[in-house]
């Protein structure tokens, strides 16, 4: 890669990095301009050819993949999330705007900023439930994990954590019914639709 081009690449990732939360922000950077060292270091012998390594990740202009392009995430893609990204039309840029996979883990990077409790505690149980779909490709959320996390994130409200997710509006989002102390339950479709429209208004955040 040119120097000039280089340094224009370099400038993408501060500006990304800017995008997200302060307390991301360095590790962002040094993800992003690892990836990007990464992509530009010349071939080895016995390496594939540039034409041959590159073919199909640039266009005519040779830029690097379109953000859309699934492969040009870090962030895994199992089968269920697979398909929940062609029902709900998230793309793999949403899902990089919104979180970072280290270390097997989902980070969130852009998280819920309602100002009311009882939308924040579902919004959080939406998050976990695609937390557990990218790492075990199960759409399911433990009502106790949502305890935990609204504990930690400020949307706890203890008299009425349990009824909030039995709200007629609510209860429809979950396959069976939340309980205190209870198993998982799984998104239903009404849930996944709004973990979809969840997701491109965090991602429309960090833009």
């Amino acid at each position: 890669m040119k120097y000039e081009d280089l340094k224009q690449e370099i400038k993408v990732i501060a500006d990304i990095a800017d995008g997200v939360p302060e307390v991301f922000r360095a590790r962002c950077f040094e993800l992003l301009l690892q990836h990007l060292l990464d992509s530009s270091t010349p071939n080895r012998v016995g390496d594939k050819s540039p034409a041959e390594g590159e073919k199909g990740k640039q266009d005519d202009k040779g830029t690097r993949k379109s953000k859309d392009d699934p492969d040009a995430t870090s962030i895994p893609t199992p089968s269920q999330v697979k398909v929940f990204m062609q029902k709900t039309g998230v793309t793999a840029d949403d899902l990089r705007r919104i979180a970072i996979f280290e270390d097997n883990e989902v980070h969130f990077v852009q998280e819920p900023t309602t100002k009311k409790i009882a939308r924040g505690q579902i919004e959080w149980s939406l998050l976990v439930a695609l937390k557990n779909g990218i790492a075990t490709n199960n759409f399911s959320v433990d009502p106790e994990s949502v305890r935990s996390i609204c504990q930690e994130k400020g949307f706890y409200d203890k008299a009425n954590f349990i009824k909030n997710f039995k709200t007629p509006k609510n209860a429809t989002l979950f396959q069976g019914q939340m309980e205190a102390q209870g198993g998982p339950q799984k998104l239903s479709g009404d849930g996944q639709k709004e973990l979809g429209t969840l997701i491109k208004e965090l991602a429309t955040q960090g833009s």
